[in-house]
């Protein structure tokens, strides 16, 4: 397994949990990708050459250990395999000082034209991926609770409308609006590919100035303890991308509940026509922020979860 990419954790990457943000671990992911696929012929120039762009569609993320300020850590990857025009790499974050693994992930990425947005066909240096990049998942990488199979887009906007009512407290359920912005839009005016449409929806959220509010609430369990929702797993699926002026609705649901933890999903609609643009599943846990390990739902907060508790969507 190729090594693509090392930095350090920086201050600015620690969120309200006290530890490194999920974005930042994708940031990381998103540089050894860049990397990788260069190396296989994708570089800049051949995409400027070829008027396309890369778009990462499909991310599965696994968190495995909590890392904080001034760890240095390196990501390591290789192709799975390409199918269509589809190519799948998996990639692991690794603390080498702790001799640990941080976090790992299965991507899928398409290659497109950057104006029609067309998929085009991957070069055969991507295709024909040789011993020096080609890896296989590990065994010790498998997803736990979420599938990396196709996900599930029966589901119809108008029932989770209905279902689906105003945000709980602790943010991963309930229904949010928004509108895309132009600013956040290319030239042909659909949401830019390094805009993720998830994040869009917490904007202020993920403003370095609006420091107080970057990432997760802290809440507290029913004796008062500090707690927050760390992430386990995430899985992110691309359907379509709005355009700027598009009114946005996000709903969510959890769709299973155990002692400690939660089974969360989001599907993205675009309000004026019911078009399905993204589903993203979270497995959280429930942390004590003192004690930085895992505890019960407090009671309080599992009744409040009843509201938006739809596992007929799993």
């Amino acid at each position: 397994m190729q090594q693509l990419d090392v930095s350090r954790v920086g201050p600015e990457e620690i969120d309200s949990l006290g530890h490194l943000n999920v974005r930042f671990y994708l940031a990381r992911m998103d540089r050894a990708s860049r990397k990788l696929l260069g190396a296989l012929g994708l570089t800049e120039a051949a995409l400027d050459r070829r008027h396309a762009v890369l778009r990462r569609v499909d991310t599965y993320s696994r968190f495995r250990r909590e890392q904080f300020a001034g760890a240095e850590l390196t990501v390591h990857g290789g192709i799975l395999g390409c199918a269509a025009d589809q190519v799948r790499c998996y990639f692991e974050i690794r603390n080498p000082a702790r001799n640990e693994l941080a976090a790992h992930f299965v991507t899928g990425t398409v290659l497109g034209d950057r104006t029609s947005r067309q998929p085009l066909e991957l070069p055969a240096s991507v295709r024909q991926v040789n011993e020096q990049y080609g890896v296989q998942i590990p065994d010790y990488a498998q997803p736990r609770s979420l599938s990396l199979d196709p996900p599930r887009t029966d589901v119809p906007f108008e029932a989770l409308m209905a279902e689906i009512g105003e945000p709980a407290e602790f943010g991963m359920t309930g229904r949010r609006e928004g509108v895309i912005e132009a600013e956040d839009c290319g030239p042909d005016g659909v949401l830019r590919d390094d805009v993720d449409l998830m994040f869009a929806m917490f904007r202020r959220q993920v403003t370095a100035a609006d420091a107080k509010s970057f990432g997760p609430p802290v809440l507290y369990t029913d004796e008062g303890h500090r707690f927050g929702w760390a992430m386990l797993e995430t899985r992110n699926v691309e359907l379509g991308r709005p355009r700027a002026g598009d009114a946005i609705v996000w709903l969510g649901a959890d769709v299973a509940i155990a002692e400690k933890s939660r089974q969360s999903r989001r599907w993205a609609f675009v309000k004026a026509t019911g078009e399905l643009l993204s589903i993203h599943d979270s497995v959280g846990v429930a942390m004590d922020l003192d004690a930085r390990r895992a505890i019960a739902i407090p009671r309080s907060v599992r009744g409040a979860m009843e509201g938006h508790y739809l596992p007929r969507y799993a």
